[in-house]
């Protein structure tokens, strides 16, 4: 014989919906925008003549401005553990008003350079791209690498909170242009 569930039990689980559902971050909202507009790609890092390569490749987006740095791909393997992105990326911030500060790094990318995106996280100041090369870049004093460069984008908290990413978009496109963009 089957039990059926008491009302009241009903309506407190609907309750209980109900606030859950509301308690989503006004982020998510500008997050999910952007996650559908720079789709994520991964890379190949189990086998080491693959390393680097696009496993799936999601958005591809350029470099449109000089001076943007970069870090070579790094693989690590504990013992016998998959190996896995090191997750060293060379940093640049962008500020609103187009400002490019870098951090140094190991090499610097050419203007045009195709990226794809490996991770993207919106927090409540500024949204952060994890970007790596889609191609292999020359090196002066060894072999070609693939590089690695998160781009930070600070933003207005009161912007990004209401998901009104105009401004935001602009500043991400006078850096770097989507590749499928007329």
């Amino acid at each position: 014989m089957r039990r059926r569930m008491p009302p009241f039990v009903l309506c407190l689980l609907a309750g209980v919906f109900t606030v859950l559902s509301g308690c989503a971050s006004p982020l998510d909202s500008t997050r999910n925008t952007l996650k559908e507009r720079y789709r994520l790609s991964s890379i190949y890092v189990q086998i080491p003549r693959s390393e680097g390569h696009i496993a799936v490749r999601g958005t591809v987006l350029a470099v449109q401005v000089e001076g943007v740095p970069a870090k070579k791909l790094r693989v690590a393997q504990a013992n016998k553990s998959p190996r896995l992105h090191f997750g060293e990326y060379a940093l640049i911030e962008i500020a609103p008003d187009g400002r490019l500060t870098a951090t140094p790094a190991e090499f610097m990318l050419p203007k045009g350079t195709p990226l794809v995106v490996l991770g993207l996280k919106v927090e409540k100041d500024r949204v952060r791209l994890f970007t790596h090369t889609l191609v292999q870049i020359p090196l002066v004093d060894g072999p070609a690498v693939y590089g690695c460069t998160e781009f930070v984008f600070r933003a207005d908290p009161d912007l990004l909170a209401r998901g009104d990413l105009a401004a935001l978009q602009g500043q991400i496109d006078r850096v770097l242009r989507r590749e499928d963009a007329a």
